[in-house]
């Protein structure tokens, strides 16, 4: 195993703000690639576990012989952030992974994307650790951006339940995945878990999803159980039932859960006098993909996400 600096920032009240790399296998092998990307905001704490823990694995099964291609896992990009307590940067509050691919004479988080882009360049596989973007926690999925320049099938070989594969909207032509997927990296990104804080099935789930992956893609060399035969979704057409009012909310179900139409999913309650205000009903048969994880909810909010064979698995994959 190799540890080195990707990216240091001096500062002038404290220790250097450093990105670290830790590379496995052959630096001159010929065979398949992969780079890992984990923790690129500061409450991403499953992002961050489940990449230290591939780095621990991966050392032990080096030194078994058993790494047979390069494997890169960054563990943590946004660190001045998980070390603050903060989401984003933050000195000035911006989204790291909103700054691809860089530019080396910007701001400051727009030189860190630029140095850690071009140490990303050139790997066969990138995989993307990602928490959601709201309040939410959900069964680990891949996101696949239709750029044009996609893989699909390699994503099937993590074995994972479902794979959101839709095109990019425009704000994302400045995210990692898309970029890398432009210099011709076949990058996706796995979402799971509840941002701050650890998940450990659905981190567990990704670790051993991740492990497949790298022994089916012929970069480990270890047998490994299949996975799931993963459900491809459109996620523009997952049914959204929303919260009416403000309050406690109170769920009776979890992610994961298959349910029938009209099924009570929950209640919200007045957070003062304890009356119920809304009871809150599937509209359809499908399986709670995701759901809201703070147990005060605001009005109009996404509580569940359901997702529907009838509705959203009918997907054109053609080019």
């Amino acid at each position: 195993m190799k540890r080195f600096d990707i990216v240091t920032l001096e500062s002038p009240n404290r220790a250097p703000l450093r990105i670290e790399g830790f590379l496995f296998g052959d630096e001159t092998t010929t065979g398949p690639s992969v780079a890992i990307v984990g923790a690129m905001s500061g409450d991403h704490i499953n992002q961050l576990y489940v990449a230290s823990g591939l780095v621990e694995y991966l050392r032990t099964k080096e030194e078994e012989g058993l790494i047979i291609g390069k494997i890169l896992v960054i563990p943590a990009i946004n660190a001045y952030a998980l070390n603050m307590g903060e989401k984003n940067w933050p000195l000035d509050k911006t989204d790291l992974n909103m700054m691809f691919p860089g530019y080396a004479q910007g701001e400051t988080t727009q030189r860190i994307a630029s140095r850690l882009f071009e140490e990303l360049k050139g790997y066969d596989y990138g995989i993307i650790l990602e928490g959601r973007r709201d309040q939410s926690m959900c069964l680990p999925y891949v996101k696949l951006m239709q750029s044009g320049y996609e893989d699909l099938e390699c994503t099937k070989d993590l074995g994972l339940g479902f794979i959101h594969y839709r095109p990019h909207d425009p704000i994302e032509t400045a995210m990692l995945q898309y970029n890398w997927q432009l210099w011709e990296t076949k990058a996706f990104s796995i979402v799971f878990g509840k941002n701050g804080a650890i998940d450990q099935g659905t981190s567990n789930e990704v670790h051993t999803a991740i492990i497949r992956f790298l022994s089916k893609r012929k970069m480990l060399d270890i047998p490994v159980f299949e996975g799931r035969k993963s459900n491809l979704v459109d996620p523009n057409r997952i049914t959204l039932v929303k919260a009416s009012r403000a309050g406690i909310l109170i769920s009776k179900v979890q992610c994961g859960t298959h349910i029938q139409k009209g099924k009570v999913l929950g209640k919200i309650i007045d957070a003062l006098s304890g009356e119920r205000l809304e009871k809150l009903i599937s509209p359809c048969e499908g399986i709670v993909t995701c759901q809201y994880a703070h147990p005060l909810i605001f009005q109009n909010s996404i509580v569940f996400r359901i997702a529907s064979v009838d509705l959203c698995c009918q997907i054109d994959t053609e080019k």
